[in-house]
């Protein structure tokens, strides 16, 4: 048994009562807000991390496993990424003009990304995305656009979303339609449907379930039979799946592609990538510019996080944590007798919960999530593998996934799940 920790959460409540008076939704976004968290026993800020824990304004320490929700690939205060943000701020974090590690860092990109002819970088991967829609609708004259799951918070995106449409014009819809991974016959309903008129499809090369029956490179197939690009969106995926994304692991080149989280360890940088011959047609009839693109430290970041993921077994560790993780998960769930998995691949991963009649509910997401916040390992969304786990990390991680387990099975068994809730159980929020 892993023991309860006594917490107190005060200071990072009061910071919260504050953040009411002060910001537009308390938060800058919503996935981190205490909505996504058990609000009373999770705490809602975090002061500061080192290697894979972070500790919260009262003090209380974590294994954390949501990662700034994905930045942090290969931990908190990793020095050689650390160490090169450093030197440059001593250089200096933007100039007048454009900067030498904006090439360096296109190099590389180039170098180490299948779908990357020609690059451009932008501060987040909603407005990479942004830049991918625009580039495809400039590059095929069209506008309709076939889109997957999550794709940002711009309006043509947020469009086809159900929540949260205040100030999303109307007529923006017709041109967006959503369809499910996997699913290539929607897709193609929806190119009949919109026959010669669509720009572009983009998806999440994969998100936990796997490709099936070929499924992508059939969407690339159908996309060129109907003149369309296929645009992979890896702002998750990224460099988790190594250091060509997931496209190179499932060996499949979109025509354009998006990375984002991972990609500098933390700082703000996100990449637009494309096949050179796209990127040099539509050069001139675009306008993506901005003053932070080639902000230097995150470039710098960038460089450096690339140069580990081309020397270090970064990539091997990660997925070999996750490996560890999911493998001993099933076993215990299995052996406790807990309808609960933890899917996806080793190095994004999510738990799924249910019922014993396999119906889900966010009250089970958060029976799960309290009892691990109680024993000081802190889960999110996803369980994101970071290269500084350490083998301790993960073994305290997984007595508390057996101990909250056994509460969660027990909460089942009572027939009234809802009495083991000490919080309040989270919301789901888009973005």
């Amino acid at each position: 048994m892993t023991a309860v920790k006594t917490r107190c959460l005060d200071k990072s409540n009061q910071l919260w009562q504050e953040a009411q008076e002060t910001i537009l939704s308390g938060c800058q976004l919503y996935s981190k807000g205490p909505e996504t968290h058990i609000q009373g026993v999770s705490p809602i800020y975090i002061d500061h991390g080192k290697g894979a824990h972070v500790w919260d304004p009262d003090g209380n320490e974590y294994i954390d496993y949501d990662m700034g929700l994905g930045p942090i690939l290969l931990g908190y205060q990793y020095q050689p990424v650390d160490d090169a943000v450093i030197a440059q701020l001593r250089r200096g974090m933007g100039y007048s003009l454009v900067a030498p590690e904006e090439v360096a860092y296109a190099k590389l990109c180039i170098e180490n990304i299948p779908s990357a002819g020609k690059v451009r970088f932008l501060k987040t991967g909603s407005a990479a995305t942004e830049a991918a829609i625009r580039i495809a609708r400039a590059y095929t004259g069209r506008k309709y656009i076939l889109r997957g799951e999550y794709h940002g918070w711009h309006e043509w995106t947020t469009a086809a979303e159900g929540v949260r449409q205040g100030g999303v014009l109307d007529e923006v819809r017709q041109y967006v339609h959503k369809f499910d991974y996997n699913d290539l016959e929607a897709a193609e309903a929806y190119f009949s449907q919109h026959k010669g008129q669509v720009a572009a499809v983009i998806t999440e090369p994969v998100i936990l379930d796997a490709p099936k029956d070929d499924f992508l490179n059939r969407l690339k197939a159908l996309c060129h039979e109907n003149g369309a690009l296929l645009i992979f969106d890896e702002v998750v995926d990224g460099f988790r799946f190594g250091i060509g994304g997931a496209q190179a692991y499932f060996g499949v080149t979109p025509d354009l592609s998006t990375f984002g989280k991972a990609t500098a360890n933390g700082m703000p940088l996100s990449i637009v990538a494309g096949r050179k011959e796209i990127m040099e047609a539509v050069d001139k009839k675009i306008f993506i510019s901005t003053t932070f693109g080639g902000e230097c430290l995150s470039l710098a970041a960038g460089i450096a996080v690339m140069h580990e993921l081309k020397h270090k077994n970064v990539t091997k560790r990660i997925w070999a944590i996750g490996e560890k993780l999911q493998t001993t998960f099933r076993q215990l769930a299995e052996q406790i007798g807990v309808p609960i998995d933890l899917a996806g691949y080793p190095c994004r991963l999510s738990l799924e919960y249910t019922d014993y009649a396999g119906r889900r509910d966010w009250l089970y997401n958060s029976l799960f999530m309290q009892e691990c916040v109680k024993r000081g390992v802190l889960l999110g969304w996803h369980v994101f593998p970071c290269y500084s786990h350490t083998d301790e990390d993960i073994d305290v991680t997984l007595n508390v996934f057996e101990d909250a387990m056994r509460v969660y099975k027990k909460a089942l068994d009572s027939g009234n799940p809802a009495s083991f809730m000490e919080g309040i159980p989270l919301k789901i929020v888009l973005g």
